[in-house]
């Protein structure tokens, strides 16, 4: 049944929009992966800066009279520190503790940073960003 009329069919039109429209949805998930690894590198970049920082700060002070601690520092989606609830997404804890009695004026602090929710399309409540063990020295210590 061909008629002198040139064009597409029905099913011709139908059939292309749903190859397109497959073809989209891979395109748009792409999309959102690459912007997830975008905000996960940033996320890690940050994490390393401030840890980075925390452990300078840790260098920087006598801790010969700190045997054990723990702490907890809360960041704001811009990695500024934050106290309002609402606005938390990232949490840097960590533990200071003297290596052992034998071995004093040495202290292990432990960092590790967590977001808090999480990154689009995934599941997990808590993902950890980095975390790190270092040895810290007490130079007080050591200078008496």
């Amino acid at each position: 049944m061909k008629s002198g009329k040139k064009g597409f069919t029905l099913i011709e039109i139908i059939i292309s929009t749903g190859i397109l429209a497959v073809l989209a949805v891979g395109i748009f998930s792409m999309f959102i992966a690459s912007h997830v690894n975008i905000k996960k590198a940033m996320d890690l970049d940050n994490a390393v800066l401030e840890i980075d920082s925390l452990i300078e700060g840790f260098h920087g002070t006598e801790n010969s009279t700190v045997r054990a601690s723990s702490f907890a520092i809360y960041y704001d989606d811009k990695w500024e520190r934050s106290t309002n609830d609402s606005e938390i997404k990232y949490v840097i804890y960590g533990d200071f503790k003297q290596l052992s009695e034998e071995q004093e004026g040495l202290f292990n602090l432990s960092i590790r940073a967590v977001r808090l929710k999480p990154y689009p399309f995934e599941n997990k409540e808590k993902y950890e960003i980095y975390s790190i063990d270092v040895i810290i020295e007490d130079t007080s210590y050591w200078s008496e």
